[in-house]
């Protein structure tokens, strides 16, 4: 790099510059070999490549950084200040903090920027307009943040708006930080300057709608979140809605002409209509004429009578703007609109479906006459049927039959929605239900729709097929709303058994009196009006009714045996269950078979499993799966029970205390074949009773720190913890790699409790043992994390570490043959991920997030003298995969948020600021991993020696560690101005890898002549550079974490001086660098050399022994 320094200001050659750029961007820390001279160049004669260089420069030291401000500061910004208005913008934030930097800057560049900024058009767009933008921001943010300045800004916006001048994209976002600044100087200013960003924004928003060569999508989505923004702000009552009144007449009209199809736009126009339209007497449009609007625009039909997911979100926002209206105005629901809104429908749980639904039912509220559509049809059928209407005219018309209804019934999904009824939808819902509440899928039919539908088919004057009813799963499904925990439902569905039994009285096919004699057998079971039967119940109930319709199953037979026994059943325990389970039959397979099944698909409630225990299911069903008699396929069954029960709270609890539900699935682990979808069912089960038991104290854990937490039994959490590693060392082949990724994320959630468990006992005096994960484990999910990403290195690796190991054969080693015992399919070239697939790919990412996760609970190995080497090395390579996968996603976060900060979204900033937190916790397990060491001995632990001694894998550690530093710089140039929480996490990361290096040269003289720091430390200028360090460090290494971050990169750069490091602390001395402050110099004492160790003889000299830290203040 000095070669380059000194090459580069004589030449003129592009690719030099080029091979600097990727020089510095793949090795960052040659940043410390740059010169004054080489920047200067950079500087003067600037291109794009070189303003590359030049900002990488600034994020990596503060030596450039007081470069760049000295050589701004000479007057060589006055003629083209705006060619380093970016670099200008860098360094600001760079300098967070330091107002005399940003007060200088400001007198240069505001003036301009405020010229530039409110004579800004969009037609006019610069290429420079990105980094000016980004620079007044950062001015304001910093220095002319005041609020005299704000409101002056915002006094011009408004006169230009008065004038009918249309707002710029970067004039809003200036506009909207002006807000922010206010409210945040003066909140009780907040709804008058709000009101008026609102009435602003809209009427430039109507400008942008109307001038379709102006009005990019970009730009509408800005102007749209400025108005949402603002509505928030203010409140209802406010008296800017007449001024929003005046403009809204001719906004409406621009925004359906223009944007029908932007769920923004919609969404904008509902909020809006939902504030203007509160008084009876206004100059507003009228709510009929705006219906009518929408509805006769020409992509009125496109938008709602769309099957794909092209204008998905559209259609629910447009759904939305109609419900509003029509709650406003209920005059504006004609009967014609009906048809349309049928075809439009789908008859689903989806929430575009329920809000269709409920625009329905207000239509019917609103006196819209629905008799003429029914019995309804809906989606595509609709669409036809009704158009055949409007061509034939009402004459000629013929309603649609019983027939074609059923005939627009899916079966399969009709059966599916028996399985997966809606316990919770209620038969008039006033809103949307969500789907996890309603205890459902989306792709069930919802019974508000169906059962009164069906009710209409029954009518008594119709004509009926019974037998089509029940085969297309009519009958279960109305059978299966007698589980539903809504009285009206409930209501509903018996009413249409009624109807449906006398239409059985005159119906002719062959199973009639079977059908009676079960509807009989229904009612004679009922003690009380409207009862409510257990899911068990009902589904057995649904799945006799296809029965009946197939007399060649075996099941036939069974099951008209039972019915017939009795004339009533008994609902209180399940149907049959000794005689099917333990059946002596020929066809006992088929009958445990069938009985099982009904149990699997029945286990919904608390009340079924109240039904199974009365029968001793469970017991039964645990013992069976582990006897000799069982087979793979009814043990699959009897799994599928226990996954279905371990979903609800109650049962789960009561299966932990009362079965000992974990110790007998660790059991079942180990006495199971190992195959794929058994270990993937082991691991949703685990899944399952984990989070179902963890309930909302994840969420408390996450949102609390220091709180009282409701902690799971220690015990319960351990033996969960040993169950999943008992899981990890049976896994055979994975061949799905959502199965692993559920693995860990269940494996790392009962780490992460039970730290918490831990902490929470140790807080009120307790001691509590806990189990810990190993470096085996990790070995074993490395090995499985390799197959997935196709690292065929990394399994080399661990198989050549862990075959010395094992071959020892004595009980430290002895758990490393699940490592090799383990097997695992390793892709081949033609078996490798697939990177164009977005889903497989984004899997192992976040398997590799989770796996990290579980890293920063292992406690390493440790190792005698006979093992050392073999055990240590499986460690260090625990270690580096570790450093390796934080800095590939720093870096890929990193390059998704290439830009300026006015670009840098918020799920981009969450992304750093949760990568940053990571990073912390994995440095501190490795600092804490080195720190560990014999009690009070002084005597270095067995991986720090080990990193020291195999200096290839220790410079490897080592070349991450710094890389990580770079990427820190890095993120530290993307954090905005004044944000102290990230500033704390950063300079705790940099802390922290200065802390963990340290720790490596404290350690070398224990170590010997073969460390790898060993040559360096012999030089005398690091030892002096070593003995400040220590100084720096002594009183507040926090507070001057950059200077310490120099030594630290010098000495790992093998350079003869610290060149960097003691220029920046003469430059603390003479008080030139703004960034360093209370710098401690320590007194150095005179330190013998002792041969074979790397401390050389220091060339200070003590005065005195006890003599304290001068002090510096710059």
């Amino acid at each position: 790099m000095e070669m380059f320094s000194s090459m580069t200001p004589g030449t003129a050659n592009h690719n030099l510059d080029n091979i600097v750029l990727k020089a510095l961007q793949e090795c960052p820390h040659y940043v410390l070999s740059t010169s004054q001279k080489f920047m200067r160049y950079c500087l003067n004669f600037l291109t794009s490549t070189r303003q590359q260089i030049v900002c990488l420069l600034l994020e990596q030291s503060q030596a450039c950084c007081q470069w760049f401000r000295e050589w701004c500061f000479e007057g060589r910004l006055e003629t083209c200040k705006w060619k380093y208005a970016g670099l200008v913008d860098l360094f600001l934030r760079l300098q967070q903090g330091h107002l005399s930097s940003s007060q200088q800057f400001c007198e240069l560049y505001w003036d301009d920027l405020m010229e530039w900024i409110l004579s800004h058009t969009q037609s006019h767009a610069a290429a420079g307009d990105k980094d000016k933008m980004s620079l007044l921001l950062t001015l304001l943010q910093a220095d002319k943040g005041d609020i005299d300045n704000c409101r002056m800004i915002r006094d011009k916006f408004g006169k230009m708006l008065s004038q009918n001048n249309m707002l710029s994209v970067y004039q809003v976002k200036a506009y909207q930080k002006v807000m922010d600044k206010i409210i945040c100087l003066s909140p009780d200013m907040a709804e008058q300057l709000c009101g008026g960003l609102m009435v602003d924004c809209i009427q430039s928003l109507s400008e942008v709608l109307a001038d379709r060569d102006q009005g990019s999508d970009s730009w509408q989505d800005v102007l749209v979140a400025a108005v949402g923004y603002a509505n928030t702000m203010v409140p209802d009552s406010s008296t800017h809605n007449e001024k929003i009144q005046l403009l809204w007449n001719g906004f409406v009209k621009v925004a359906l002409k223009s944007s029908f199809t932007s769920s923004l736009v919609l969404n904008l126009l509902k909020c809006l209509v939902e504030r203007l339209y509160v008084t009876g007497k206004n100059d507003l449009l009228p709510i009929p004429t705006l219906y009518q609007m929408i509805m006769s625009h020409s992509k009125f039909l496109t938008v709602i009578l769309d099957q794909t997911d092209e204008f998905d979100t559209a259609k629910a926002s447009l759904i939305d703007l109609l419900t509003t209206l029509a709650h406003k105005d209920g005059s504006c629901c004609h009967t014609a609109h009906v048809a349309v809104l049928l075809g439009a429908y789908g008859a689903n749980l989806s929430q575009t479906d329920q809000k269709i639904l409920l625009l329905i039912n207000l239509y019917e509220r609103n006196g819209a006459v629905l008799s003429e559509y029914r019995p309804y049809l809906w989606g595509p059928m609709a669409i036809e049927h009704h158009s055949i209407r409007k061509n034939l005219g009402a004459s000629l018309f013929k309603q649609a039959s019983m027939e074609k209804v059923l005939e627009n019934l899916d079966t399969d999904k009709l059966y599916q929605s028996v399985l997966k009824f809606p316990l919770r939808r209620k038969l008039k819902p006033l809103e949307v239900g969500d789907i996890q509440f309603l205890k459902s899928t989306e792709e069930c039919y919802d019974p508000a729709f169906l059962l009164p539908l069906f009710s209409h088919l029954l009518a008594p004057a119709s004509l009926v097929n019974c037998r089509m009813f029940a085969e297309t799963n009519c009958l279960g499904f109305t059978l299966a709303a007698l589980s539903s925990h809504d009285a009206g439902t409930r209501a509903a569905a018996y009413h249409i058994l009624t109807r449906f039994n006398q239409h059985l009285e005159g119906a002719k096919f062959v199973e009639k009196e079977q059908f009676i004699y079960l509807l009989e057998c229904v009612r004679n079971s009922i003690d009380t009006s409207n009862a409510k039967l257990a899911c068990i119940i009902t589904v057995f109930m649904a799945k006799v009714a296809q029965l009946l319709l197939k007399p060649d199953d075996h099941m036939y037979q069974v099951i008209n045996s039972f019915l017939l026994l009795k004339p009533a059943m008994d609902v209180m325990n399940v149907p049959e269950f000794y005689k099917l389970f333990n059946s002596s039959a020929l066809e006992y397979k088929q009958e445990r078979s069938w009985i099982l099944s009904l149990l699997g698909d029945g286990l919904r409630e608390t009340a079924d499993y109240r039904i199974f225990e009365k029968r001793y299911v469970f017991k039964l069903l645990l013992c069976f799966h582990d006897s000799a008699i069982s087979d793979n396929h009814t043990k699959m069954q009897v799994l599928n029970i226990v996954q279905a029960a371990c979903n609800l709270k109650t049962v789960a609890t009561d299966l932990s205390k009362n079965h000992g539900i974990v110790a007998w699935i660790s059991g079942a682990i180990v006495s199971s074949s190992t195959t794929p979808a058994r270990h993937q069912q082991f691991t949703q089960i685990l899944h399952n009773l984990w989070f179902t038991l963890l309930g909302t104290r994840e969420r408390v854990e996450k949102e609390t720190e220091k709180t009282s937490r409701g902690c799971l039994p220690v015990l319960f959490t351990n033996e969960m913890l040993l169950t999943m590693l008992t899981l990890l060392e049976n896994f055979g082949e994975i061949q799905d790699t959502a199965v692993f990724a559920t693995f860990l994320e269940t494996l790392g959630s009962v780490l992460q409790h039970l730290d918490l468990t831990k902490e929470q006992y140790q807080g009120n005096g307790y001691t509590v043992s806990i189990v810990q994960i190993s470096t085996r484990h990790i070995l074993l999910l490395l090995k499985m994390w390799a197959t997935f990403a196709s690292d065929i290195q990394l399994l080399e690796n661990i198989k050549t570490m862990v075959e010395p190991t094992v071959s020892r054969n004595d009980q430290q080693t002895r758990p490393y043959k699940s490592v090799l015992k383990t097997t695992t399919k390793t892709n081949a070239v033609g078996d490798a991920p697939n990177l164009n697939d977005l889903s497989q790919c984004s899997t192992v990412a976040e398997c590799t997030k989770r796996l990290l996760a579980v890293v920063l609970h292992c406690k390493l190995s440790s190792s005698n003298k006979n093992t050392a080497q073999s055990v240590n090395n499986c460690n260090l390579s625990v270690v580096q995969w570790a450093l390796e996968q934080l800095k590939i996603f720093l870096n890929d976060t990193l390059v998704n948020c290439e830009g300026s900060p006015l670009e840098n979204t918020s799920k981009h900033q969450e992304t750093l600021q949760e990568l940053l937190a990571v990073q912390n916790k994995l440095l501190r397990w490795l600092l804490s991993a080195l720190q560990e060491s014999s009690a009070n001995t002084g005597v270095a632990n067995m991986l720090t020696v080990s990193i020291l001694l195999n200096k290839e894998a220790g410079k490897q550690i080592v070349t991450l560690l710094l890389d990580i530093y770079s990427q820190i710089y890095h993120v530290k140039g993307k954090v905005h101005a004044g944000n102290i929480e990230w500033t704390n996490d950063i300079q705790n990361a940099v802390h922290l890898v200065n802390e963990i290096v340290l720790h490596l040269l404290s350690s070398t003289s224990s170590v010997g002549n073969d460390s790898m720091f060993q040559g360096v430390l012999q030089q005398s200028s690091h030892v002096k550079a070593l003995h400040m360090v220590q100084g720096l460090t002594s009183a507040d290494g926090k507070d001057n974490v950059e200077l310490v971050s120099l030594f630290i990169r010098d000495v790992c750069l093998n350079t003869q001086q610290p060149t960097h490091f003691l220029q920046c602390v003469n430059d603390a001395r003479m008080g030139s660098l703004d960034s360093v402050t209370n710098l401690p110099v320590k007194s150095p004492k005179k330190i013998k050399r002792k041969s074979g160790t790397a401390i050389a003889a220091s060339e200070f000299s003590a005065k005195k022994s006890k003599k304290k830290a001068s002090v510096v203040n710059i």
